[in-house]
């Protein structure tokens, strides 16, 4: 009899280990896969800072010259008015 309640006294306690133990390679591997999205984001955002940079570059280095003329309200007037 002490024997049967040794066995159950282990099968009692091991369920719950267990169930931490599933839980614990769930998180692992949860946690891994969130450590990928946020390298591939940050990838993502360090290209796009590189892009916006050089577009700035180009900004500044053209010529506003031939875009498009100012508008002056007085001498321009619609030909509605």
């Amino acid at each position: 009899m002490t024997k049967q309640k040794n066995l159950n006294d282990q099968a009692s306690f091991s369920a719950p280990i267990e169930d931490l133990q599933v839980r614990i390679t769930f998180l692992d591997d949860l946690v891994e896969q969130l450590n990928q999205q946020v390298t591939h984001q940050n990838a993502e955002i360090t290209d796009l800072k590189r892009q916006m940079q050089f577009l700035y570059q180009r900004m500044e280095s053209s010529d506003l010259s031939d875009g498009i003329a100012t508008f002056d309200p007085f001498t321009n007037r619609p030909p509605h008015y």
